[in-house]
């Protein structure tokens, strides 16, 4: 065997080693009985980034359309209601932990939401449908944060926490309190950079206790191990987020804080993740409870470019309106050199530094954005006071028993449709026939694993793609078969037949894959929910057919046509 089969050998044999590591998690998630789905997701939240998602129609559960109700609107005042409309729906969808939702804007008007696995559907209507809560609350000071931490690992550990609000506050200089969180935060790095779950609501002052919290805290003594320092901010990795969540939903832990003086604060996450070291980090904000402001004081917000030129980035400025503008004055020129939080539905986007006091009512937010990012805070930040109501116009509920039962039948379509193509290929190609079959399993191994990496969502049309992309998978392989049966009918030898066989079917396959895939994205460009389900699958599996009709095949028959005594071959 030369040089160049074996290094080919070792390309294929490496493919497939991937593909079972990628396809492996997402067999063993969905054998799983449900309440041990469940609970893998509790104990280990990034195994929803590990697997392909089932979309609504295989594993049940809710369709939404809303739409905009402009009849009270100015002329004015309808341009980007729908983009605003969006960023509240998905915040709201966020906090609703559904795995893959989908929100797709529709013409002008419309929002179409896809909660695939959603189990409470009153629930999710009564979240998406209520009023945006936008506000501006204070950050605490690092030794209130000190206090907070020290009270929750008292409670943690059994121990009952005193009123000590008054004398830790006298004890506790800023310049100690800063010394003090530094030797308590810094170089905590201690979590694996592994996927975010789903964001959770953490107001700690009014969570309720999870049934299976005590699973993921047991043996937990300290809530500072949690915790890293992400930059000038305290945060932790997706690892140890569910377990800060359980921790802060406690009621000895919340007794604990109150106790101490600091029933008045609440944690709340970050909306971004910040990457330290090359490991994603979620900040964890300390605020007051009570916001200085609501959403409603603001007029009108705006991406601009950063006035000062040192950034070279945007900014996003903000007009409030009279009364706004009163409070706003009154706010900052009590807080100067303090963080105000930006706060929407209970997740921090922004924590700017209030560098002066800010009497007329305009204010700028600084932070070296990208022109999307700064569009995006703007739609934030107007999307407090929604100019106009959202309509349910369409609802569609989709049992879990009829999505097992699409699962079950697409299955066995995809097992029949494979055994048939197989069984064929056998009998009418014999050898070389096995070998191409060789190349279908591998081609729906490798297809499948692309998936699970990308975290792709597989639809009922998607598995139609599957199936559809064996039978377009074998045609590569009766190509070059036919044209190896016409060299050898020339007398040409098996080397030189393979040869020919391989050189001259090659620009036909290429041709009418590259026109395949040209659909296929096509349909994935403008196609929407199945559609794109479907051009998701088409589009890998014609990939992925490629390299095995061409690649995989050519390497075994080099393999077979090494050995000497091989004069002949079975096609």
């Amino acid at each position: 065997m030369n040089r160049k089969t074996v290094i080919r050998l070792l390309i294929i044999l490496t493919a497939i080693v991937a593909g079972v590591v990628f396809v492996y998690p997402s067999v063993s998630y969905y054998t799983m009985p449900m309440e041990q789905r469940v609970t893998a997701v509790k104990k280990t939240p990034a195994i929803l980034k590990q697997i392909f998602n089932l979309g609504l129609d295989l594993q049940g559960g809710m369709r939404l359309v809303l739409e905009v109700d402009r009849s009270n609107l100015k002329a004015d005042e309808g341009k980007d209601v729908l983009d605003r409309a969006y960023t509240v729906i998905a915040n709201r969808i966020d906090a609703l932990g559904v795995a893959e939702p989908s929100i797709q804007k529709q013409g002008a008007d419309r929002l179409v939401v896809e909660l695939p696995g959603l189990k409470d559907e009153a629930a999710a209507k009564a979240i998406i449908g209520r009023t945006a809560q936008l506000q501006f609350n204070l950050q605490r000071e690092v030794a209130q944060l000190e206090r907070a931490v020290r009270a929750i690992d008292k409670a943690l550990q059994g121990e009952l926490v005193a009123d000590t609000a008054v004398s830790d506050s006298a004890r506790l200089k800023e310049e100690e309190a800063q010394a003090l969180a530094e030797r308590v935060f810094g170089g905590t790095e201690k979590a694996a950079d592994t996927a975010a779950a789903a964001q959770a609501d953490t107001a700690a002052a009014g969570g309720a206790e999870d049934a299976s919290d005590g699973e993921l805290l047991k043996g937990m003594t300290s809530f500072r191990d949690l915790l890293a320092q992400v930059g000038e901010q305290v945060g932790s990795s997706p690892e140890n987020k569910a377990r800060i969540d359980a921790v802060l939903r406690r009621k000895d832990v919340r007794t604990a804080l109150e106790n101490a003086g600091l029933g008045g604060n609440v944690f709340m996450w970050g909306h971004d993740t910040m990457m330290v070291r090359g490991a994603g980090y979620q900040p964890l904000y300390y605020l007051k409870a009570k916001p200085e402001m609501a959403g409603d004081v603001i007029k009108d917000a705006r991406q601009e470019l950063d006035r000062t030129g040192l950034s070279g980035g945007y900014e996003v400025d903000l007009e409030l309106n009279r009364k706004g503008a009163r409070r706003f004055s009154t706010v900052t020129g009590a807080n100067v050199g303090r963080n105000l939080a930006i706060v929407l539905d209970s997740t921090v986007y922004s924590a700017p530094v209030i560098k002066t006091k800010i009497p007329f009512g305009q204010a700028q937010i600084t932070g070296s954005f990208t022109m999307e990012e700064a569009r995006n805070l703007a739609i934030v930040l107007r999307a407090g006071a929604l100019p106009a109501p959202l309509t349910l116009e369409e609802e569609r509920t989709i049992g879990p028993s009829l999505g097992q039962d699409s699962i079950r039948k697409g299955i066995i379509a995809a097992i029949a449709g494979l055994a048939g193509v197989m069984l064929f290929m056998a009998f009418y190609y014999r050898l070389s026939g096995l070998i191409a079959d060789i190349a279908l399993v591998l081609n729906m191994l490798f297809t499948l694993a692309i998936m699970a990496g990308i975290n792709a969502t597989l639809t009922l049309p998607g598995i139609a793609g599957l199936v559809l992309m064996l039978g377009m998978a074998v045609d590569s392989n009766v190509l070059i078969l036919e044209r190896i049966r016409e060299e050898l009918r020339v007398g040409k030898t098996v080397r030189s037949a393979v040869d020919a066989g391989y050189r001259r079917a090659f620009s036909a396959i290429f041709d009418s894959n590259i026109t395949t895939l040209l659909t296929g994205f096509i349909l994935l460009w403008f196609g929407t929910g199945p559609i794109k389900g479907f051009a998701i699958t088409l589009i890998f599996g014609i990939a992925v057919s490629f390299f095995t009709a061409i690649f995989v095949t050519r390497t075994i028959y080099d393999i077979v046509l090494n050995n000497p005594k091989v004069t002949s071959i079975s096609v």
